[in-house]
């Protein structure tokens, strides 16, 4: 795994209701905990984990939009592998996405 790869990604909401289902998967009901789970290849450059990540979110962002209402801490978590001075790049269209879409960008950096 490259150095400053991601580690984890998903997007995670507080919900009492089930709109978030078929999209999310429900991992804590007691918590109306929903989380979605995004894919990435490890091995590939964080430039190219982001913009998968990114077509992923792109191709189911106005169900993300509308999730936006009635979610709370709703999140785009993601984790890198960094080095001390690896630097974490997001796209434009990333953030865009995060805006239209409503939620908070999480990040972690973490030495593996």
């Amino acid at each position: 795994m490259p150095s400053g790869s991601i580690t984890n990604a998903l997007v995670r909401c507080t919900r009492k209701d089930s709109e978030a289902a078929g999209l999310f998967e429900l991992t804590r009901p007691d918590l109306g905990l929903w989380v979605l789970e995004l894919d990435f290849t490890p091995d590939d450059q964080q430039v190219d984990q982001l913009a998968g990540i990114c077509r992923q979110l792109q191709a189911n962002s106005a169900r993300l939009q509308r999730l936006s209402e009635g979610s709370v801490d709703y999140t785009l978590h993601l984790t890198f592998d960094l080095l001390e001075h690896d630097p974490i790049v997001l796209a434009p269209s990333l953030i865009r996405l995060a805006s239209e879409c409503g939620f908070n960008l999480e990040l972690y950096a973490a030495r593996n």
